[in-house]
């Protein structure tokens, strides 16, 4: 019986992916467990794996297409079946239904351009048309979304594709501005954060003495390297002070759902991270429960699978709170938009050296900016306040931690 190979959702918010390329190719035989082609979603690219072995047949999604969840872009045969008639996918998918184009209508579009319609092609692909006289509206674009190619431009020199010689009287051509159409990581991202910014934002700032902190770190350091070869971070701290913290303002980990707040009971904390193309956010579970050393080994371990897209959909969700750690691009001060479902998010600022005032006495201390944003559908601006008390506490005196 044939088996129609759909693009899975691999999260809530997903809608559509795009397909970055097959491993297997038309007629190709496959087996179950083989990875039959690359999808990259907003968070990650996911190796996709044939749900049954046979042979695979009809692919109709071809690499750089944007395909609807659950669209059916190929099949699995067995021996003497015929597959039913796919879809092909062209472009980028703007709903969910998939977009579907007679293949005589398709033929027509590639060969005929409307007078004055925009022709999608590289600057290169330009320079090289304008120096061998080619008309851009002859040629058929073999690059992603039908984009026109150096390669299709000279190819169509060959083929005698001119266009008609310019009038000595013509204006110059303006300077050339450059379209890049959105990945299907930064549409999404896009997406959400226009619909996360819906959402009644609230900000509360708080500047805090990092002095202890520091030392404290300097003190682990060697013992965390020498156990289990990690670095330890000043996230790494932050995150068990976040998660303190939460433990002791619990009202703050929480979500609005259906003119209802639910408090979440578990402390699954968010580390936003940028990776080529965008932002992902993978998770560090039960961060309440595990130990300094424990939280060091998962934040490298996520950090580098998020730099090689190797999450799993297991470390990418299900966060309570979230942290956004920009310090180390030396950024003063930043309000971050709140992750949905969420109903807070933590920006962490740069540390750097300021006169303050400490004990009658104008001293010099590494000084932090904390600034959170809250939803104020479900939270206020003294439940905030006695959050970043909290926060400020631990920082300041990590003895804190151990009461």
């Amino acid at each position: 019986m044939a088996v129609a190979v759909i693009l899975p959702k691999l999260d809530e918010a997903m809608r559509t992916g795009r397909i970055i390329k097959w491993m297997k190719k038309d007629g190709d035989q496959v087996e179950k467990g083989d990875v039959i082609f690359e999808l990259e979603t907003e968070k990650v690219t996911f190796e996709i794996e044939a749900e049954e072995s046979g042979i695979l047949s009809s692919v109709g999604a071809k690499a750089g297409a944007m395909v609807p969840v659950g669209a059916t872009i190929a099949f699995i045969l067995q021996p003497g079946e015929t597959a039913p008639e796919v879809p092909e996918f062209v472009g980028k998918a703007e709903g969910i239904a998939p977009v579907e184009v007679p293949k005589i209508a398709r033929e027509a579009a590639a060969k005929i351009a409307p007078q004055g319609a925009e022709v999608k092609a590289s600057p290169l692909a330009k320079k090289i048309a304008r120096e061998h006289n080619v008309d851009l509206s002859l040629v058929v674009g073999t690059g992603p979304g039908g984009r026109i190619t150096r390669e299709d431009v000279l190819k169509a020199a060959e083929e005698g594709k001119v266009a008609a010689v310019p009038s000595a009287r013509e204006e110059p051509e303006p300077a050339e501005e450059e379209i890049i159409p959105l990945s299907s990581m930064r549409e999404i991202i896009a997406n959400r954060m226009t619909e996360s910014f819906q959402v009644p934002h609230f900000y509360l700032s708080m500047e805090v003495d990092t002095q202890e902190l520091r030392k404290v770190r300097e003190q682990l350091l060697p013992i965390v390297e020498n156990k289990v070869g990690i670095r330890l971070t000043l996230t790494d701290l932050l995150i068990k002070i976040v998660a303190k913290a939460l433990e002791d303002n619990p009202s703050v980990n929480c979500t609005y759902v259906d003119g209802a707040v639910k408090v979440f009971k578990r402390i699954d904390i968010g580390l936003v991270t940028a990776v080529e193309g965008g932002l992902v956010v993978p998770v560090i579970h039960d961060a309440n429960k595990k130990s300094l050393v424990e939280v060091a080994q998962i934040r490298a371990e996520l950090v580098q699978k998020a730099r090689d897209r190797k999450l799993s959909m297991d470390e990418m969700r299900g966060s309570t709170f979230t942290i956004s750690n920009m310090g180390m691009f030396e950024i003063d001060q930043f309000s971050a938009i709140i992750q949905p479902p969420e109903a807070a998010i933590l920006a962490v600022s740069r540390i750097s050296d300021k006169v303050v005032a400490r004990g009658g006495e104008i001293v010099i201390r590494p000084v932090m900016a904390l600034t959170l944003s809250i939803d104020h559908r479900v939270l206020d601006g003294t439940i905030g306040a006695n959050f970043l008390q909290s926060l400020k506490s631990f920082i300041e005196n990590p003895v804190n931690l151990l009461l």
